[in-house]
């Protein structure tokens, strides 16, 4: 499937997406992360990814950040790194949402164009 297209329809159908270096970018708002979406050549497949890895590595530190302060007894920067380590939760389960809803809608725009 040629990106250009794809980036085109998806703008017809209320995504915020920009094709950019090959690869079309596609932005929700302020509380999710962008997702990428790139087209294989050898095996014609469309992937759909973004930063997974960073956002969970994000999640482990402050949690080890709240624990750590908990246990020194700095309640109110625990409190703190709490708070941090839910919305980046919360962040990561919003993008993997509209990840989901933007790969379903990938599947029904490929399959009503064959």
């Amino acid at each position: 499937m040629d990106l250009d297209k794809l980036s085109q329809h998806l703008r017809e159908n209320g995504f915020n997406a920009v094709l950019k270096d090959g690869k079309v970018r596609v932005k929700w708002g302020w509380s999710t992360l962008p997702v990428t979406i790139e087209n294989d050549p050898v095996s014609g497949i469309l992937s759909v990814s973004y930063n997974q890895l960073a956002q969970l590595f994000l999640i482990g530190l402050f949690s080890f950040m709240t624990f750590a302060f908990f246990s020194w007894g700095s309640f109110l920067s625990s409190g703190a790194y709490f708070a941090i380590a839910m919305l980046s939760l919360a962040n990561l389960l919003l993008t993997e949402s509209n990840a989901n809803e933007l790969r379903q809608h990938i599947r029904q725009m490929v399959i009503s164009t064959e």
